[in-house]
């Protein structure tokens, strides 16, 4: 089976961190990471399905 690296874009920390939490169960998270985007920030969870 081939595990394919998936992308979650988030507009803010909190969104992000609330999916993580709901869903830790079915994550193997690989990096969090930002980005600024002129006045405004883009979250970013890089991760594998379980």
């Amino acid at each position: 089976m081939k595990n394919e690296l998936k992308v979650a874009e988030f507009n803010k920390k909190q969104n992000l961190l609330d999916y993580v939490n709901q869903n830790s169960d079915k994550l193997n998270i690989v990096s969090i990471s930002s980005s600024q985007e002129a006045i405004s920030y883009k979250h970013f969870l890089w991760y594998y399905d379980k």
